[in-house]
């Protein structure tokens, strides 16, 4: 009478060591593709790879590793269009 009840259809990913890697890579992709996109998308890409290394396949760590592209790429343009026209705004 006294059994524990288990959860039905539980993930095994919820407990895995390396979530908080998946995790961290998808706050630096939000990160990267609202801020500053070259900075947090490294980091982001890193801890996702890392994530991926350590065994964690959960769609978290996908979704930080696309986000982190998609805000370097983002970066790069910016910096591309807006960096030669700071620089004739500022006389550099």
């Amino acid at each position: 009478m006294n059994e524990q009840m288990q959860p039905s259809g539980g993930n095994s990913q919820n407990n895995h060591p390396a979530k908080g890697l998946a995790t961290a890579s998808l706050v630096m992709g939000i990160l990267a593709c609202t801020l500053d996109g070259i900075i947090f998308g490294v980091l982001g890409i890193v801890f996702s790879t890392m994530a991926k290394k350590r065994g964690f396949t959960g769609a978290i760590a996908t979704a930080g590793f696309v986000m982190s592209i998609v805000g370097v790429g983002l970066g790069i343009i910016i910096l591309a269009f807006c960096g030669p026209i700071l620089c004739t705004l500022l006389g550099i």
